[in-house]
């Protein structure tokens, strides 16, 4: 049976601990019991300007939706509402608040081990059999003239079950939510509005699970409507692997690197612009001290 938490029910155990630089909060949404490594997790993390969440990993799929503040992650800039998805043993960051600090959704198909960080677990991370690092951030986007409308993720997707989709419902507009089926589970988050389901109001945020052999969830938007964001996980065992994608470069003769820490490809025909690296910048022209802009690795770990 789908499980549904929303936030103004969940707000009185929102917990406060002080961090290096700060403070960091967290509100468990759907906590799975102590020990137990088969249940969804899904909480919000909360963290105040002047900290830096270090570079790190886990061992598990996670989603993770900006819902306050702002800030970057590596050298990618997060805003209301990004979405963030990191495959198992991909390492991303560092997460640095702005100043009006930084709150986001975190979602697991099962809870964690906790994090690991770098660069002091840069060696287990490569030495870990069947890794297949790959992450993205994407915008979702919302509305449109009919009374549902739905917008797939167009990065964030794949065969093995992965996908992501922007739902904008008209008030007391209903729909049913995308399948999730083939994969390992769907969380739906209500970051706009209200859901009605058993004549109960749930206003944003409110988080529902749906496992992958449950039926689609029936959508129901309030007074206000509703904005909601369907995230399917990959099933475990159909993900593609990184090493069997060809790194073929988009001009002849240019090569491309790849870190091996978190996969990300650097194109020298392509350069990065951003980073003031013009097209055809080769990798000796890289500056020494350039670092990957997921993960933050130097470039003795691309390869």
């Amino acid at each position: 049976m789908p499980r549904i938490a929303a936030y103004d029910d969940v707000k009185a155990g929102r917990t406060r601990r002080e961090i290096p630089g700060g403070y960091a909060w967290r509100t468990e949404f759907m906590m799975p019991p102590k020990d137990n490594f088969t249940q969804p997790h899904a909480y919000l993390a909360e963290r105040s300007s002047g900290n830096v969440l270090r570079t790190h990993y886990h061992v598990i799929d996670q989603f993770q939706i900006i819902v306050s503040g702002g800030g970057v992650m590596g050298k990618h800039k997060l805003a209301i509402p990004a979405v963030h998805f990191s495959r198992a043993y991909t390492p991303y960051g560092p997460l640095i608040p702005n100043k009006d600090d930084v709150g986001f959704i975190t979602l697991r198909p099962r809870r964690d081990t906790g994090a690991s960080f770098l660069p002091e677990a840069n060696e287990k991370l490569k030495n870990t059999p069947g890794r297949k690092p790959w992450q993205a951030t994407e915008m979702p986007v919302f509305g449109g003239a009919a009374d549902v409308a739905v917008q797939p993720f167009s990065r964030i997707q794949a065969d093995d079950g992965l996908a992501a989709f922007a739902l904008t419902l008209k008030p007391g507009a209903s729909t049913t939510a995308p399948s999730p089926a083939g994969t390992n589970g769907q969380f739906l988050i209500v970051t706009k509005g209200c859901l009605v389901h058993d004549g109960k109001h749930h206003k944003a945020l409110t988080i529902v699970q749906v496992n992958a052999d449950e039926a689609p969830f029936n959508l129901q938007a309030g007074a206000d409507g509703m904005e909601l964001l369907a995230l399917n996980f990959p099933r475990e065992s159909a993900r593609p692997t990184i090493a069997n994608v060809p790194l073929v470069s988009s001009k002849s003769g240019a090569r491309v690197w790849q870190c091996q820490l978190c996969a990300f490809v650097y194109d020298e025909a392509l350069g990065m612009p951003t980073d003031g690296l013009p097209p055809g910048t080769r990798w000796e022209d890289v500056p020494a001290d350039w670092v990957c802009p997921d993960c933050a690795t130097g470039k003795s770990e691309f390869s």
